[in-house]
């Protein structure tokens, strides 16, 4: 300090007492009529407390402040308080009067204050070690007993950004508590009047919320300090006096889990909202991927950004040729919870169970890489998942395309309910408690749905390798020995249909997987006990699923079908003999019964049939080939089951 020679500074020996004890002391020696506050690796304006003075002797206030600037060595940022001070700068207010005032930053050193004002009211900093927030305390003090606060739009005061040292940059527990304790001194000053503090309660409590939550947002240790955050906000939260209108909607939802479900579920879900734990990933998200250049970077920026953290993203690059693999390293780069497997060509379900096998979450998902998932997706279906301690959880979906590059969403989406299943799906149930429509109920691909990790493993099963129904069988065996399934009925997944490579495209000359998909089923219906239960659901499930399939596909592979469903399969799966009732579709029936005793016979010209009254010209066969035209009846029934609308639809194929 020898450099110093200027008899206005006054040097102060001794030990290292912390931030809040050593300002303290310099208020004792302070002899001015106001007192400013400049930190070691900052510096002022030359003009600045000659201005702030000149306007104290004009207003006559107990404490003005100014805003700032932030400084790094090569930028400097003017800072501006929030937009709602334009109307109230250079305008004496009380906390009263301006309460907002509170969520403002301290800035205690952009400022000067009275002394006898400091003295009168007995405000001082808290004495905790080091440099650890002991302005937030100061801060709300001054605010709270001040009469005459005044704010100026000019700036002075430069405030260092680079100082690791500094509170804002240490993230470790023993540091942040300390910000708690800033928080106890305020409202133990706030008993010396209670009137006031009632005044401004949600204010302060709105505060409070929002600096411990920033808080453990930033921490190093989010468990531990969670214990502190949740004891000091959660009376304030089940109260509810504060002010939600200050909070984010996905801040009202975490607060909201911890009021719901209570300590042990709520912090489960609310933690894990805030970080990613490498070693222990709540969610594993397993994705095969084959020459999606064109819609992986939509797919994972809707994943990366979701609200819930702590999940990987296994990318199961199944031997793209395209420029797949190249943007999937750019998203590894970029976020440590992407992590890419690569192999041959093998297949979606083959890749799938490789995703598996290297999953660490305590639950999976299985996505397909041209989808787009709202952000708030994971977050709630964790949530569902864990106020049930659910085995499967289901939400919904809806289909788009694109058309001249425009998105064109589906008019409806994927599930909908009767009434009677509405009420059913507001509860945790099993296969067993369904009694009807088992098999239409749900819509059997898994990317709709996520899976408890060791559910799947105690029944040691994975996805066949069956191609176009690859997943059928690994969805109707875990929903069938399911005991704790529930369904969320909104829209978290924008399906994209009409794409090159995907499975919809692909029906064609794959009915003989279809054919092992369905036997695999039934005969695990069997050994599980369940067919006789399930009969008249399997049934009508095979009749109405291969009518689908008959009706999507065309050629060589329609005539292979139709032939393989009259003459064998539908026998073999029982759907053979029986009347109208017995189905629960009269359409469905209607046309089981056509194929049944339709044969298909080369030049063959005059096939007719009646269905519903409505004449089928069904099909001119040619020498190998088959020429035909269909009229087919559909129904359309609006939603709410008033209306029906009957057209036809005319399809002409060449085989």
């Amino acid at each position: 300090m020898e450099y110093i020679k200027d008899n206005r500074f006054i040097i102060i020996n001794k030990n290292n007492s912390g931030y809040g004890d050593s300002m303290n002391q310099g208020f004792n020696f302070a002899n001015g009529e106001y007192i400013g506050i400049v930190e070691s690796d900052d510096f002022v304006d030359i003009e600045m407390f000659k201005s702030l003075y000149q306007y104290t002797k004009i207003n006559n206030i107990d404490l003005i402040r100014s805003n700032y600037y932030l400084y790094w060595e090569e930028n400097i940022k003017n800072f501006y308080y929030f937009d709602f001070l334009t109307n109230s700068y250079n305008k004496l207010f009380n906390i009263t009067i301006f309460p907002d005032i509170l969520f403002i930053s301290p800035s205690i050193w952009a400022g000067i204050y009275k002394k006898n004002f400091l003295i009168k009211n007995n405000i001082k900093f808290l004495s905790t070690p080091g440099a650890s927030y002991q302005d937030t305390s100061f801060s709300f003090k001054t605010l709270f007993k001040s009469k005459n606060i005044l704010y100026i739009n000019e700036s002075f005061y430069y405030y260092r950004q680079t100082n690791l040292n500094s509170s804002m940059n240490n993230k470790s527990l023993k540091k942040s508590i300390f910000i708690n304790q800033e928080f106890y001194e305020i409202e133990k000053f706030f008993k010396k009047d209670l009137n006031l503090f009632y005044q401004i309660e949600n204010h302060y409590n709105t505060k409070k919320i929002k600096t411990l939550f920033w808080n453990l947002k930033r921490n190093e240790n989010k468990e531990e300090y969670f214990k502190y955050f949740y004891k000091d906000v959660f009376g304030i939260l089940k109260n509810q006096k504060f002010l939600h209108s200050k909070f984010k909607k996905y801040e009202i939802r975490l607060f909201n889990y911890l009021i719901i479900y209570g300590k042990k579920i709520g912090s489960d879900i609310f933690l894990n909202c805030l970080q990613y734990n490498e070693i222990n990933p709540k969610i594993s998200i397993i994705i095969p991927i084959f020459n999606s250049e064109n819609f992986i970077i939509e797919c994972l920026n809707s994943l990366i950004y979701q609200t819930f953290k702590n999940f990987e993203i296994i990318c199961v690059n199944d031997g793209s040729t395209d420029n797949t693999l190249e943007i999937l390293k750019e998203f590894q780069n970029k976020d440590k919870r992407i992590h890419i497997i690569n192999q041959n060509n093998r297949g979606a379900e083959i890749a799938r169970n490789v995703g598996m096998k290297e999953s660490k979450g305590e639950y999976l998902m299985f996505l397909n890489s041209n989808d787009i998932f709202n952000n708030t997706m994971l977050e709630e279906l964790y949530a569902k998942i864990k106020e049930n301690n659910l085995e499967i959880i289901i939400c919904n979906s809806i289909n788009f395309k694109i058309l001249n590059d425009e998105k064109i969403f589906n008019e409806h989406k994927n599930y909908i309910f009767s009434n009677e299943q509405k009420y059913f799906f507001k509860q945790t149930f099993s296969s067993q408690n369904i009694d009807k429509y088992f098999f239409e109920i749900f819509i059997w691909w898994p990317w709709d749905k996520i899976f408890k990790k060791d559910f799947i493993e105690n029944l040691e099963i994975d996805f066949k390798n069956l191609n176009s129904t690859n997943y059928l069988i690994f969805i109707y065996l875990t929903v069938l020995s399911s005991k704790k399934i529930s369904f969320l009925d909104k829209i978290f997944i924008n399906h994209r249909i009409g794409v090159k490579l995907s499975n919809e495209n692909f029906k064609e000359n794959k009915s003989d997987k279809y054919y092992h998909a369905i036997k695999e089923l039934k005969k695990f219906i069997k050994e599980k006990n369940l067919y006789k239960k399930f009969k008249q659901d399997f049934i009508n499930y095979v009749a109405s699923f291969s009518i689908w399939r008959l009706e999507s596909i065309y050629g060589k592979s329609f005539c292979y079908l139709f032939q393989k469903l009259r003459k064998e399969w539908w026998n073999e799966f029982d759907v053979v003999g029986y009347n109208k009732k017995y189905f629960y579709n009269i359409n469905i029936y209607k046309k089981v019964n056509y194929i049944l005793k339709t044969q298909l016979k080369q030049n063959d010209t005059s096939n007719k049939i009646k269905i519903d009254d409505n004449e089928i010209n069904y099909l001119k066969v040619q020498k190998n080939t088959c020429f035909y035209k269909i009229i087919i009846p559909y129904y359309i029934i609006n939603y709410n089951y008033k209306l029906k609308i009957l057209y036809f639809m005319f399809l002409n194929l060449k085989l």
